[in-house]
């Protein structure tokens, strides 16, 4: 949920971001209230830029170096970037005066420290003694549905709504719960209703095209996100989103032309080249989807899913190719490399693996990542079964191999060596495999092989009824 969204796009503040960005650009600082500086740092954090956000601390600490604000902005900063237990720390030397919005900053950290219930207890104490139309309250609805309690945040504003039936901000939180709880008809209506209102509000066009979105209506968010952009041609998130809604149409000479556009205005971001190699992939480009991926992995940081997947999708087009050597090659380098957290490969629908990031994720995946927490030997048996199911067999045993060792139960992993070492050409190395799997009792082993369920044949028996299909 954001809130800021629509005070980001007023005209007020768009000139005091062109004022701040020119002055930037100068490296001459005018005067900035503490109040215009935390606005621009809250904008640098909603877009993502943290670099530009800790300028902005900068310049605050310089034009006010006694300012509280300062300690605030601080632990904001240090939320976006994951550093939770170094914003408690600092907090605990804010003087705290018990006030809403220094309560709600107090939420949002022990929100990030998975305190829940804390954070939860703040903010219906907020709830109880405020009134609609004030912004601690719509916060303090937010921590709730973060929290996870989208339903005590639903019944809260229907609440509410009884005594004020027209009030936006409780409308849109009343959408937003409806999306927490994937009741997407309700947020649509809402959302709808709202835009009846107001139809050049580009805020409520995002929400409509985000939903639908996320619920694979991939023409319907494409037209909501271009009414966005025909209303404001400067929200560079609504033309992103819309080089998503062109690549899941498959318009992909659009999606690249739209990329294209961002990887020359960001040319060290990853997702937009991304997604052209895949266009052209799916273009039946080969080459040309190679070539972007090789210049991915030149810029990705070593050790995040952007660099793992792009090498896993340049192995994959090189075993496609003939290059077997070097798509092994290319394979045993993302294992040895792999970063700590491999859900993405969990998201395998199609042949190449797409990269995903908060914004462009659908609620079925959304709910593939949040089942469980997920550990490595899963997260890359997904990957291995994966690449079983599109023939890159020698890739998947590398895969398997490299989980074989630190797993509980290899019963199904041994199924896979077996098939893969059989179909490959080692059937006289596929005898240990095979008996670990009978051993584990692996129906999996017989479906593999196109053979019935047997629990009482020997590894022997096994092999002599596949030689003899």
């Amino acid at each position: 949920m954001n809130y800021e969204k629509g005070f980001f796009e007023t005209p007020e503040f768009r000139e005091l971001l062109k004022k701040y960005e020119h002055a930037r650009a100068m490296n001459v600082f005018p005067y900035f209230g503490i109040e215009e500086l935390v606005d621009l740092l809250s904008y640098y954090l909603f877009m993502d830029r943290c670099d530009s956000a800790e300028e902005v601390l900068t310049v605050a600490r310089t034009l006010h170096p006694t300012a509280q604000e300062n300690a605030k902005m601080e632990i904001k900063l240090l939320l976006s970037k994951g550093e939770a237990s170094r914003a408690l720390e600092i907090f605990t030397g804010i003087k705290y005066t018990g006030d809403d919005e220094t309560r709600i900053l107090h939420a949002e950290i022990l929100l990030a420290l998975k305190d829940f219930k804390k954070a939860r207890e703040i903010a219906i104490e907020i709830i109880r003694k405020n009134l609609p139309g004030t912004d601690n309250l719509y916060e303090a609805l937010e921590i709730l549905l973060d929290c996870g309690f989208a339903v005590d945040a639903l019944l809260i504003c229907e609440e509410a709504l009884k005594h004020s039936p027209r009030n936006r901000g409780l409308l849109e939180v009343k959408a937003e719960c409806y999306i927490e709880l994937q009741m997407t008809s309700q947020a649509i209506g809402i959302y709808n209703t709202l835009l009846d209102e107001d139809p050049y509000s580009t805020f409520y066009w995002e929400q409509l095209g985000h939903i639908y979105y996320m619920i694979h209506r991939y023409g319907k968010a494409l037209e909501c996100f271009e009414y966005e952009s025909t209303i404001n041609d400067e929200i560079e998130y609504a033309r992103m989103m819309q080089a998503y809604c062109y690549y899941f149409v498959g318009d992909y000479a659009k999606a690249r032309e739209t990329f294209g556009w961002f990887s020359k205005k960001y040319p060290m971001s990853v997702m937009p080249q991304f997604y052209t190699a895949l266009s052209y992939y799916n273009e039946g480009e080969r080459q040309k989807a190679l070539d972007c991926f090789k210049a991915i992995i030149d810029i990705a940081p070593e050790g995040t899913i952007e660099m793992m997947l792009a090498r896993i999708n340049k192995a994959i087009i090189l075993d496609e190719m003939g290059e077997h050597g070097r798509a092994e090659e290319a394979i045993s380098i993302a294992i040895m490399m792999h970063p700590d957290n491999m859900k993405q490969l969990l998201l395998h629908d199609t042949h190449l693996y797409e990269l995903h990031d908060k914004e462009n994720l659908t609620f079925d995946e959304m709910s593939i990542l949040e089942q469980k927490e997920w550990s490595l030997e899963e997260e890359m048996y997904q990957w291995g079964t994966h690449l079983v199911e599109h023939n890159h067999l020698r890739l998947a045993l590398r895969a398997f191999q490299y989980i074989h060792p630190f797993s509980q139960d290899t019963t199904d992993i041994d199924a896979h060596i077996a098939y893969i070492l059989w179909k490959t050409g080692d059937e006289d190395k596929i005898a240990p495999a095979v008996e670990k799997a009978l051993d584990g009792k692996s129906d999996l082993l017989f479906k593999l092989f196109g053979l019935p369920y047997n629990a009482n044949i020997t590894p022997q028996e096994f092999i002599d009824a596949i030689i003899a299909k």
